[in-house]
């Protein structure tokens, strides 16, 4: 898959707002949030079983070596 900068830019800036804490990691409640709040997509903020099935999935696949917890 060929990425281009503008996109890996454009990445990085929804990250941003789905981070308010600026601090490197999304908790539940922030994608959440930037998924009401950012992207305004009722239909998605709705599905909330889905989306917390997605976030336990994801934050399980990998097990790094960072300071904070997996949540």
């Amino acid at each position: 898959m060929d990425e281009s900068t503008q996109d890996k830019e454009r990445r990085k800036a929804l990250f941003r707002q789905f981070d308010p804490n600026g601090n490197g990691y999304l908790s539940l409640a922030e994608i959440e949030k930037g998924i009401r709040d950012v992207l305004a997509i009722d239909a998605l903020f709705d599905a909330k079983p889905a989306i917390i099935r997605a976030f336990n999935s994801a934050k399980n696949a990998t097990h790094g070596l960072s300071k904070v917890g997996a949540d």
